[in-house]
């Protein structure tokens, strides 16, 4: 790995001073901003728009239910509630049409339509209402790709009355992206949004969605991809992109937990996504099954993808921590730390809510640290950050395992922070929410520079 450049330091002084002190506070940056902020009061009750992910002078249509019959002028916002655009919109009350519009979509009639300015990747809310993502130019080669779980999102929408969770037999198969969303932002992965897009680093950053990731050349180029928040739904192309993406040399790290549990499929025209969990599935291909990506019937394990599944993490809620809430830290020495006063056995607290493990020589763990099977793994080299302990999602002792692998001698690194709350209020809003947003900066600063990351 290359060494870091000599003018670049990691002290907590020079990052206040090069982000500003609301960069470490966790509060937003903010300019003097041109028009209006978000609305105190909306014109929008809900909608979505024709597609997830755009780019800088794309066409976007807009299906919006309105407060009240009307023309208006609506705002784009940035997550600062800085509006970025003015749309002119024709907004009247609207209902879900058909029988089944969870999975057919809403079929509202258009509102408006306009073309995205060339602004800043990120994500942004219509009316502080309908996110839209907007990435960076096809030209432009970002050093940092970070993928919103919407997949994970549309899984747990019940708009329309139904989701992927909803009590059997009336299970969702299939939910449609053309419908409003239940909240703005993902759960688990908000905060960490409102966060970081403000925030003004010395390297370029790209927003996209989880269907970007089935076309390889939405990654290609970058030197790190960020998985953030609860990544739980995969197709089995962005899997493969994913682990082209490391083997060629790039680097990820994954701020989710339960990460790459379910396969799913999209529709022919990408506005479904299929996953039938429990029930029969159609699909003739067995590879292709909507089941869980351990299963080895599928043939495609995710310890080696990623270096830990769920099933040896499982959920945070195991009496053996003894209230730690958080990860124990076993390496203090790693450059993830710089500027975080930290020592062997001191606890980052963040209460979690589902972790992913690592295998381990010594499992079950009833006592003492976790040592990585290596062999098991299929990893060159691996180490274990921090750790905690779980239960499994079938019972049982587990170890959620924070850690940095590499695959290959000649592939990227893999910083796996294995938990669903990195990027939530228990993480960056917790008790050591100072030193999450410390550690998160020094992970991804490491991993973009392709520092010396191992130290054991």
């Amino acid at each position: 790995m290359a060494k870091t450049p000599r003018n670049f330091s990691y002290s907590r002084r020079r990052v206040i001073r090069t982000l500003g002190a609301a960069a470490i506070a966790g509060l937003p940056i903010r300019g003097v901003a041109k028009g209006s902020s978000t609305p105190v009061v909306p014109s929008v009750v809900d909608g979505y728009a024709d597609q997830l992910s755009y780019r800088p002078r794309d066409r976007v249509t807009l299906y919006l239910n309105g407060v009240q019959p009307g023309r208006v002028r609506l705002g784009l916002y940035d997550l600062a509630g800085r509006r970025a655009e003015s749309i002119r919109a024709e907004l009247a009350p609207q209902s879900p049409l058909g029988e089944r519009p969870w999975e057919s979509g809403f079929g509202y009639q258009p509102s408006a339509t306009f073309t995205v300015p060339r602004i800043r990747s990120g994500v942004y809310l219509v009316d502080g209402r309908v996110p839209l993502i907007v990435k960076t130019p096809a030209s432009d080669r970002p050093d940092v790709i970070v993928v919103c779980p919407t997949n994970t999102e549309a899984a747990y929408n019940a708009s329309g009355g139904r989701s992927m969770y909803t009590k059997a037999p009336d299970t969702a198969a299939i939910v449609s992206f053309r419908r409003p969303v239940e909240r703005p932002l993902p759960a688990y992965a908000d905060t960490f949004m409102k966060w970081i897009q403000p925030l003004k680093l010395r390297y370029t950053f790209k927003y996209c969605s989880d269907s970007d990731l089935d076309d390889y050349s939405e990654i290609a180029g970058a030197r790190l991809v960020v998985i953030i928040g609860h990544s739980e739904y995969w197709t089995r192309r962005a899997r493969e992109n994913f682990d082209r993406f490391v083997l060629e040399g790039g680097n990820a790290l994954l701020l989710s937990g339960n990460t790459m549990w379910w396969q799913v499929r999209y529709s022919d025209d990408r506005s479904q996504m299929i996953c039938y969990k429990w029930q029969p599935d159609p699909a003739a291909d067995q590879a292709l099954k909507c089941i869980n990506w351990p299963d080895p019937k599928l043939g495609y394990p995710v310890v080696p993808s990623i270096g830990a599944d769920f099933p040896r993490g499982g959920y945070a809620d195991d009496p053996r921590d003894a209230g730690w809430d958080g990860f124990k830290i076993l390496l203090p020495d790693s450059p993830v730390f710089r500027g975080v006063a930290v020592q062997r056995g001191d606890v980052i607290r963040m209460r979690s809510h589902e972790y992913d493990g690592a295998p381990l020589l010594n499992a079950p763990v009833t006592q003492g640290e976790p040592r990585l099977d290596l062999a098991a793994m299929g990893a060159y080299r691996a180490e274990i950050i921090g750790y905690d302990y779980g239960r499994g999602p079938g019972g049982g002792d587990t170890v959620g395992t924070w850690i940095a692998v590499q695959r290959t001698a000649t592939s990227g690194t893999i910083i796996n922070g294995a938990s669903t709350d990195w990027c939530g209020l228990a993480g960056l809003g917790g008790a050591d929410g100072d030193k999450v947003r410390m550690i998160i900066l020094n992970m991804i600063a490491v991993l973009r520079n392709q520092e010396r990351l191992f130290v054991t």
